[in-house]
């Protein structure tokens, strides 16, 4: 037996799905299916058993589960270098759109030169819906919002992503203080509801004892910025964001006098997922660079 049984073991064990398994590790169905024969053959019992579609752990299964969790846990952490490109496979990553453009490239740079070989399958979307995707087990992890409603979803705090009030350069408001209910009064652009950062800025609104109800809302980081500079309305941006299209001279900041925005970004992932030692490295990797 090698390393490489006990990886396409944890894979199957992990998805219930030689397919998923295969997919994740880059290797045919054909080789996943082989190398879990060549196991119940040299141990002499049944590790799965079928149900539909799944593929799910007998009770010696389970057994073995753990002990080729141990197994794989001792090996990546004994001796490991600084690169490592015997390990193959596939990372998927949910994030939200800020963090997907402004942290996901340095971060998987960073993570790619001990793991070479193993590709970060990245998906950007909304809070709610990567919440789904971890609970279906389409991700392996995610970084979001702090708006995470299942209690299945394990989440670790990264950072405070503050928000500015920004409007186009030439709109009456550019450079102004307000409180935050002249801002409301404003035709409010913002992302579709569902995105973290929706969602955190109605509770702090809430919070503040004001209702916000956007004029205008765009799944499309790059229409809601066109429609801002188009002079369409007002709207709050991450401060990474918002500075650089103020340094470009395409937005402008409006003051707010009484309130501050800032959303929670979490790294999140499945209670019952098995940590190996990618996710583990990403997840490190993340803490070091976003925090």
């Amino acid at each position: 037996m090698t390393i490489r049984h006990f990886r396409i073991f944890i894979a199957v064990a992990r998805t219930e799905s030689i397919t998923k398994a295969a997919e994740e590790l880059v290797l045919s169905q054909k080789t996943v299916r082989g190398v879990l024969r060549e196991l119940e053959e040299h141990y002499g019992t049944y590790f799965f058993r079928r149900t539909g579609q799944r593929m799910r752990l007998t009770e010696e299964g389970k057994k073995f589960f753990k002990y080729a969790v141990q197994l794989i846990d001792l090996y990546d952490g004994a001796g490991q270098s600084d690169r490592d490109p015997d390990v193959r496979g596939t990372l998927w990553v949910g994030a939200s759109v800020s963090v997907g453009i402004y942290y996901i490239p340095a971060l998987t740079r960073e993570f790619n030169r001990k793991f070479p070989n193993i590709t970060v399958q990245v998906k950007i979307n909304t809070t709610e819906a990567l919440e789904k995707l971890l609970l279906e087990n389409q991700l392996d992890l995610a970084i979001v919002g702090n708006v995470i409603q299942s209690g299945l979803i394990h989440v670790t705090y990264l950072f405070m992503e503050r928000h500015l009030a920004v409007c186009a350069p030439d709109h009456s408001l550019a450079g102004q203080v307000l409180t935050l209910r002249e801002f409301l009064e404003q035709p409010l652009l913002f992302r579709e509801r569902g995105s973290g950062a929706f969602e955190s800025f109605q509770k702090a609104v809430a919070q503040a004892g004001c209702t916000a109800e956007p004029a205008w809302e765009s799944s499309s980081p790059e229409a809601l910025l066109e429609a801002i500079r188009c002079g369409l309305g007002v709207t709050v941006l991450p401060e990474k964001f918002a500075r650089e299209e103020m340094k470009a001279r395409k937005l402008s900041q409006i003051y707010l006098s009484d309130f501050v925005f800032e959303n929670k970004v979490c790294l999140a992932y499945h209670r019952k997922k098995y940590l190996s030692s990618v996710m583990k490295y990403f997840m490190d990797t993340a803490k070091k660079i976003m925090v």
